[in-house]
């Protein structure tokens, strides 16, 4: 059997903004490319098939480290893991920024893709432990803008930057903060607070895991959610750019229009789903619904449809990530696999922010490089995640 240690909690919104501060540093630093991705491209001589590997990279040491890393939470705590997870981001950075090449850049992207996974799948857990159990809907509504608050910081300041000053001097800029915020965790969040889960019986194996029909379920909807995600964030600037609809620096505001609507949305969908008594899939599902049609509308020719697809995209479908990370502990049924379950997750988040990456470019060049019709095809993806959902039994 499992029982709980509880000891005095920080206040809750200290808890959650340190968090989620540190972990938008996490996410600004992988979406400190798209951007200039066209002109990193053509500064380490990348070829056309090199380049998207710059994004790709990131997530996909996540699919090999996100369940390990389940497990590492469970053994140091999910405190030091976030803390970590600064460390990599900013030492990955800072290796970035002394790269003599586009194979040394990539490595560098790797290495703080282990920091963005660390960060993924230890935050939540450090939020459920660390809030006391009235705020933790609202505190992980708050916790679920990380990868919001990142684009918009990323997306905002990195054309910038560009304008004056060296790719190095960007790289150097947000590794330092990134060590800054590990430094500012460490010694803000007390160790010795929050609610503790401790085993007093037989172990749970890991491999219950996959008896776990319905955690699986809501895992593969989430997977395409950040298919379509990823695929509208990471090459919807660059198109917005290079088909003469927007310059650099307006496609960046483009697409942190969605995110800015976020910081807000995501805490109400939270807020909302605790007044629901924990109607976690009927909004998950309104989301997934809109997911498809808002993404695709980012790669339109009308600039008012590009908005207003930013608009629907940050105000309905960015409830998916709380609602998902929510409904996590329902789905694996045992606290002891709250963490492994959030592992499995995370993994198939990368794999979708992976395939995302991977995939969208090919699907322009099978429909004759139309990005337009690129972003109609995210449409039926999106539509397996509405379906594998509601396959899923929880509430």
């Amino acid at each position: 059997m499992t029982s709980e240690q509880t000891g005095k909690y920080q206040n809750y919104l200290l808890v959650a903004i340190m968090f989620v501060l540190t972990a938008a540093v996490v996410a600004a630093n992988q979406f400190k490319v798209p951007t200039i991705m066209n002109d990193v491209a053509a500064a380490f001589n990348m070829s056309e098939s090199q380049a998207p590997w710059l994004m790709s990279i990131f997530t996909m040491v996540g699919i090999f480290l996100a369940i390990p890393t389940g497990g590492m939470a469970q053994k140091f705590g999910p405190k030091i893991m976030v803390v970590a997870a600064a460390i990599f981001i900013g030492v990955g950075s800072l290796i970035g920024s002394i790269a003599s090449g586009a194979n040394m850049l990539i490595f560098s992207r790797g290495i703080e893709g282990v920091g963005f996974i660390f960060a993924a799948v230890c935050g939540p857990l450090a939020i459920t432990r660390y809030v006391e159990p009235s705020k933790v809907g609202f505190a992980i509504g708050i916790w679920t803008t990380w990868v919001s608050l990142g684009q918009i910081s990323a997306f905002s300041i990195t054309p910038v930057m560009f304008g004056s000053m060296s790719l190095s001097s960007i790289w150097m800029f947000y590794g330092a903060i990134a060590l800054v915020m590990a430094v500012l965790l460490q010694f803000v969040i007390r160790g010795n607070t929050g609610t503790i889960v401790t085993n007093d019986g037989p172990k749970v194996k890991f491999s219950a895991l996959f008896g776990k029909k319905n955690l699986w379920l809501l895992c593969l909807g989430f997977v395409t959610f950040n298919i379509v995600f990823m695929s509208g964030l990471a090459f919807a600037p660059a198109y917005l750019e290079s088909s003469g609809m927007m310059t650099k620096s307006q496609a960046g505001f483009a697409l942190t229009i969605p995110m800015i609507i976020s910081i807000f949305s995501c805490p109400f969908f939270g807020k909302l789903s605790d007044m629901m008594g924990g109607g976690h899939k009927k909004l998950l599902l309104i989301a997934l619904i809109v997911l498809g049609p808002s993404i695709a509308l980012l790669f339109n020719t009308s600039t008012t449809l590009v908005y207003l697809g930013g608009i629907l995209f940050g105000a309905i479908g960015m409830g998916v990530p709380p609602m998902v990370v929510g409904s996590i502990g329902e789905v694996a049924e045992n606290p002891e696999l709250i963490g492994p379950a959030m592992g499995l997750l995370m993994t198939l988040q990368n794999l979708g922010m992976f395939l995302g990456t991977l995939i969208f470019m090919p699907i322009v060049g099978l429909v004759g490089g139309s990005f337009t019709t690129a972003g109609l095809v995210l449409i039926p993806i999106a539509l397996i995640g509405v379906i594998l959902t509601a396959m899923a039994k929880f509430k």
